[in-house]
């Protein structure tokens, strides 16, 4: 163990090219599973955490609450919870640019929960609007900035900026519908949001809905969830060539400097044969420096893969859509359990070069 240390540190050029090598490496895995756990989530962010309904009935006519308690009387053991919402299309002008939105207008919004990390925001009130914490940063705005909230060349109006609130898939701009009115004249909503009982069925909730009057169209949340899963099930090929680069890379390090390693000690290692040295003993003897430098590797390689993520999420930034920056825990786990794999393949490898060393090569040793 000592002579073990000492070859460490003794051998400075071989260190710090197998540290590097192996911080590298680690980096690139943790990124890899890095960009997984932020990306491939994000339906369940935006579905789960902060829209929690199942169904978005569009209606042919503003919703009226007889037609409320006619659907409460028929279908109120079917569902959890209900908010009439009106959602439009439109644009929101900051200090730097102008970007499309979604309007959501409602006076009993609860089935959204507005948070920003993980602090409740409230609901703004007359004259107030939240958004979209992406969109203030494309838009340029900060809490408490005035913006142009418009849904055609002469519907425009300035609005408050009170608070920004998380949200992943489409930039929204939360309001009542008292500034709604205000803001564009009017506030008939036509779009009644649903939350399934525990135990219904969403589509067989929807077929039932699909037939009563003034029912236009339904959505069925479960069914973007699935088309936006599918979307981001690409880039776990995007993972998979991250993995691979970053196995080639602690491949060729450690099968090169190990390779060094055992040709410039080739008598020694045929002498401590002699001494009686067995084959797993000759092995740890000559690996155990590599294990230790690996090691050594990967705590360094950890804080370059969680800043190399970073990176890489910021390159690969959308309007319409925000990651969450995230790295999993388990991910940490399975970063050092796939680089401490890859030093051991490496090392099973190279064992059977120490094999064919022969022992009469400590004869040439000049002691």
């Amino acid at each position: 163990h000592k002579v073990s240390l000492r070859n460490i540190f003794r051998f400075k050029k071989r260190m710090f090219m197998m540290l590097l090598g192996i911080a590298g490496c680690t980096a690139l895995v943790l990124t890899g599973f890095g960009i997984r756990d932020s990306v491939a989530n994000i339906a369940n962010y935006q579905f789960d955490d902060i829209q929690k309904y199942d169904l978005s009935v569009s209606t042919s006519d503003p919703i009226t609450q007889d037609w409320l308690d006619h659907i409460q009387s028929e279908y109120g053991g079917q569902i959890d919870a209900q908010a009439v919402s009106l959602m439009s299309a439109g644009e929101l002008t900051g200090s730097e640019t102008t970007k499309s939105v979604y309007f959501v207008a409602s006076d009993d919004e609860h089935i959204t929960d507005l948070h920003l990390d993980g602090r409740q925001v409230p609901y703004p009130g007359e004259g107030e609007v939240l958004i979209s914490e992406k969109l203030s940063q494309l838009a340029g705005v900060r809490v408490g900035d005035t913006v142009t909230i418009s849904i055609s060349d002469e519907e425009r109006a300035d609005v408050r900026v009170v608070g920004l609130v998380e949200n992943y898939v489409q930039n929204y701009v939360y309001m009542t519908g008292t500034t709604y009115a205000s803001a564009f004249g009017s506030y008939e909503p036509e779009t009644l949001l649903i939350r399934a009982a525990e135990g219904v069925d969403e589509y067989s909730l929807s077929a039932a809905l699909a037939n009563e009057n003034g029912v236009a169209s339904i959505s069925v949340i479960t069914d973007t969830r699935n088309m936006i899963d599918n979307m981001m099930r690409s880039l776990d090929y995007v993972v998979a060539l991250v993995l691979a680069s970053a196995a080639a890379l602690a491949f060729i390090v450690m099968f090169n400097l190990g390779n060094i390693n055992i040709s410039e000690r080739v008598r020694e290692i045929a002498t401590i044969k002699v001494l009686g040295f067995h084959s797993r003993e000759t092995g740890a003897y000559v690996f155990r420096e590599n294990l230790i430098l690996c090691c050594m590797g990967i705590l360094i390689g950890l804080p370059l893969g969680f800043g190399l993520h970073h990176f890489v999420m910021n390159q690969i930034q959308v309007d319409m859509v925000s990651f969450k920056y995230v790295i999993k825990p388990v991910s940490y786990l399975l970063t050092v359990a796939i680089v401490l794999l890859f030093s051991i393949i490496t090392d099973l490898i190279l064992r059977r070069k120490i094999a064919r060393i022969d022992m009469a090569e400590s004869l040439k040793s000049i002691e």
